[in-house]
């Protein structure tokens, strides 16, 4: 007698539990031998791919729902699930058509629309994403709370900080105990200043048990912009140790600024070290490290890696950086080469393939790569500085005068005297005290281009102290005035994103101290930058030879075989506000006596505040 065979039905059912109890490679055994009676049952290919991508084998789960989808290509489950295979192979196209086919066959499925909306957030489609948020809102006859939570987190990406709490509280109104909502809340919240009921918020989540990192990192912010930096360690502390990446980068910048250099290290150690469980922990770790400029101990964590690690292209690619910060520039290209060879559509490696071909003399090939970026992501200003790097050292100087013409876009203005103050000199003194006077930093945040200072630790557009308010206000007749005589030349990055109309994204305030310095930098998701100066040390007006604390313009923070040295300089004075393109490369002459240099540097942004 031969054996019995199990129907269709018991074999899914049985496939499924397996699943559910992860066990992954007993259910793929146990799909295969099924489908080997059943070839095409659509349910058991669909688990069959659940499997596959449970053991880590996504090019096999793409092959088995495609084959599925060819029996039943209107199943928007696995639509869904294939556009989540692809996400996570990195072919951001291939996702979005497939999240798009599963919404066209099923409008009411929800997680269609959320993974829609969050494949275009990462892939920084703002306006795409409300678009989508939109029809998800609309899919749901506006009775779904993920759905206003999804609209929320869209106007967030767009700093549109009071419509992203509108929609926030909407999902929920509609549901009060909407976890992800609250948090959305509670982070609007503290960029428009309501530290205090931000932080009840967060606390409101925490006492419910709710410690997911995001929560716990929210809320050790809204503590530090109140100045209780003591109560705002322990959140960061249990954030890292649950594996948040973002909060080892928190915390580490914490010890940093307050002066516990050797406890920022051994954290970022520690953290490269757990590469195996926490890869993106380690990642950070290296990033912070960096930052710290220490690059030998990256090379020394990297050496130290496990083989599976040393093979991800996001590891080789911190050992490339790494080379190149130790002047090793041929190994630098070589890892990056490797790197982008693995991962050709990740930022960060592109990045840094991009610049070690410059440092390595591989102009062409550095224009090359950075030109199909620039088309990907045309209003990132990283792209734009790398390729006008490109162009220099090609010696294609009308293409590079045509980015970086200092004549025409670096233009120093001269602000108003605020309400409320009688004299520039007055206003600065207040500014300066109330903005940094009670600050407990003793150097500068990690990932920004200030060296030995202190920056101030929020946005001050959203600061609702009077010296703070009328500052901005005192800015935009400069800031118009410069948009007014800028021009719309669609050929040019600068002048093609000109309305007419603008808005100031971010400010913040700089304190410099003996040695200080701005290494060259751009601001990769502005549009017009500055630099506003309340005080300037005396060496500044007295060496026009050195030029101490003077800005200067067109000078890259890395070498290149041949000399890009800096081509325009602005001689500080208080009062003064320098405008300037945010892609271009700029930074200041190291400061060499004791009295301060202090600054005010804004964002701007083309059109109207979303």
């Amino acid at each position: 007698m031969g054996a019995i065979r199990v129907t269709a039905e018991a074999a899914t059912q049985h496939v499924l539990t397996l699943l559910n109890q992860k066990q992954h490679g007993i259910a793929l055994q146990e799909a295969e031998a099924a489908l080997r009676h059943h070839a095409d049952h659509v349910d058991l290919l669909h688990l069959k791919a659940h499997a596959l991508r449970g053991l880590n084998r996504p090019q096999d789960a793409v092959i088995t729902l495609e084959r599925a989808l060819q029996l039943a290509p209107n199943h928007h489950e696995m639509l869904n699930m294939l556009g989540n295979v692809f996400r996570s192979l990195g072919d951001v196209q291939k996702a979005e058509t497939s999240y798009r086919l599963a919404i066209k066959v099923q409008p009411s499925y929800p997680a269609s629309h959320k993974n829609l909306v969050n494949l275009l957030l990462d892939m920084q489609a703002g306006q795409a994403a409300g678009v989508a948020a939109d029809a998800f809102i609309a899919s749901t006859e506006s009775r779904d709370a993920d759905a206003f939570e999804a609209k929320g987190r869209v106007l967030k990406s767009l700093k549109a900080w009071h419509k992203a709490s509108d929609a926030f509280r909407t999902a929920m109104a509609l549901n009060p105990a909407h976890v992800a909502a609250r948090y959305g809340e509670a982070s609007c919240l503290v960029e428009i200043g309501q530290t205090m009921e931000a932080k009840s918020l967060c606390e409101g989540l925490v006492n419910e048990g709710q410690t997911a990192p995001q929560i716990l990192r929210l809320l050790a912010r809204a503590e530090m912009e109140l100045s209780d930096y003591v109560a705002a360690e322990p959140h960061l502390q249990k954030a890292a140790a649950v594996g948040s990446s973002e909060a080892v980068k928190d915390y580490a910048n914490l010890l940093w600024m307050t002066g516990r250099e050797g406890d920022a290290r051994a954290l970022l150690n520690g953290a490269a070290r757990a590469s195996i469980d926490r890869p993106q922990q380690a990642l950070a770790g290296m990033d912070q490290l960096l930052d710290m400029e220490r690059p030998d101990e990256v090379v020394q964590l990297f050496d130290a890696l496990p083989v599976e690690r040393k093979t991800m292209p996001e590891f080789i690619a911190r050992l490339s950086m790494a080379k190149d910060d130790l002047g090793e520039v041929e190994d630098g290209f070589r890892f990056a080469e490797q790197a982008h060879r693995a991962s050709p559509l990740n930022r960060v490696i592109a990045y840094q393939f991009i610049v070690a071909s410059l440092m390595s003399g591989r102009y062409d090939l550095a224009l090359n790569e950075v030109s199909k970026w620039r088309l990907r992501e045309p209003s990132d200003q990283d792209w734009v500085a790398l390729q006008a790097d490109a162009h220099r050292m090609l010696g294609n100087l009308e293409a590079y005068h045509q980015l970086y013409d200092f004549d025409r876009f670096v233009v120093p203005a001269k602000l108003d005297v605020p309400n409320g103050y009688s004299t520039l000199e007055e206003f600065h003194a207040d500014f300066i005290e109330q903005v940094h006077g009670a600050s407990v930093f003793k150097t500068h945040p990690l990932g920004q281009s200030a060296r030995q200072g202190i920056q101030s630790p929020r946005n001050l557009v959203h600061d609702d102290r009077p010296v703070v308010r009328e500052y901005i206000k005192a800015l935009h007749a400069p800031v118009q005035a410069y948009v007014d005589q800028m021009g719309h030349d669609q050929d040019n990055p600068m002048t093609s994103r000109n309305t007419g109309d603008f808005y100031i994204g971010g400010c913040w305030s700089i304190f410099l101290l003996a040695g200080g310095r701005h290494v060259s930098h751009t601001h990769p998701k502005g549009w017009v930058s500055s630099a506003y100066y309340m005080a300037v040390p005396p060496e500044a007006k007295e060496d026009t030879v050195n030029k101490p604390g003077w800005i200067k313009f067109g000078e890259p923070p890395y070498k290149m075989p041949d000399a890009a040295p800096a081509e325009h300089w602005v001689c500080p004075e208080p009062g003064t506000l320098v405008l300037f393109p945010a892609y271009m490369w700029h930074g200041t002459v190291p400061i060499s006596g004791k009295a301060p240099r202090v600054t005010a540097p804004l964002d701007v942004l083309p059109g109207v505040a979303p």
